[in-house]
């Protein structure tokens, strides 16, 4: 909503399609990735778990009907739209309080592995990004900056929801958002100052 709101209502398409290849391509790897690990290797019997999760991830499953439905052409009612704004307004408040919740009394674990993931996500990334979409894929200058300040945005929520689910260091992912999000006030600045004056 940021990026629709900074950069105008044309930042929508992009970031959506971002969205949607977070979630249901990197976050279905991820989720693999998790589950092989732990067992040493991708046996069919995993797969066919694996695939039963993501089938049943709420993230996936409701970015997939989303795209469906508006591929579809139909439309929505007042009522409808009304409730889906309330309910989606409450999404980034809920995962903030969760994220903070963790955080609550503990210190935060591991700062220098934060620093090193935030400096990943606020720099790296949004520079992999830059050069993948301007120089390789040669995407349309101004779809490629909406990406490129999607990507230096700092560490996600849902990235929390995750660990916390799998039990993957999840204190460790709390600190990273907490890190990276105070840290983006400069970063997430500077990219946007810059992407207005391109």
């Amino acid at each position: 909503p940021l990026l629709a709101l900074l950069l105008g209502p044309a930042a929508i398409g992009p970031v959506m399609f971002v969205l949607a290849i977070d979630m249901i391509v990197f976050g279905s790897l991820i989720v693999i990735l998790i589950t092989a690990r732990r067992d040493g290797r991708l046996r069919p019997a995993i797969v066919g778990a694996v695939l039963g999760g993501l089938i049943r991830n709420p993230m996936i499953v409701s970015i997939s009907l989303g795209l469906a439905w508006s591929a579809a052409g139909i439309g929505l009612t007042g009522p409808m739209l009304t409730f889906l704004d309330v309910l989606g307004s409450a999404a980034t408040p809920g995962a903030l309080f969760a994220i903070g919740a963790s955080l609550a009394g503990k210190s935060a674990e591991r700062l220098s592995v934060a620093l090193w993931l935030s400096f990943g996500k606020l720099v790296l990334h949004p520079a992999a990004v830059a050069l993948a979409a301007l120089l390789v894929f040669a995407v349309p200058r101004d779809q490629a900056l909406v990406m490129i300040a999607a990507a230096a945005l700092p560490v996600a929520g849902n990235i929390y929801i995750i660990a916390a689910h799998y039990n993957v260091a999840p204190q460790r992912v709390s600190t990273a958002i907490l890190v990276s999000t105070a840290l983006s006030l400069l970063t997430v600045t500077w990219v946007l100052t810059q992407i207005a004056g391109a």
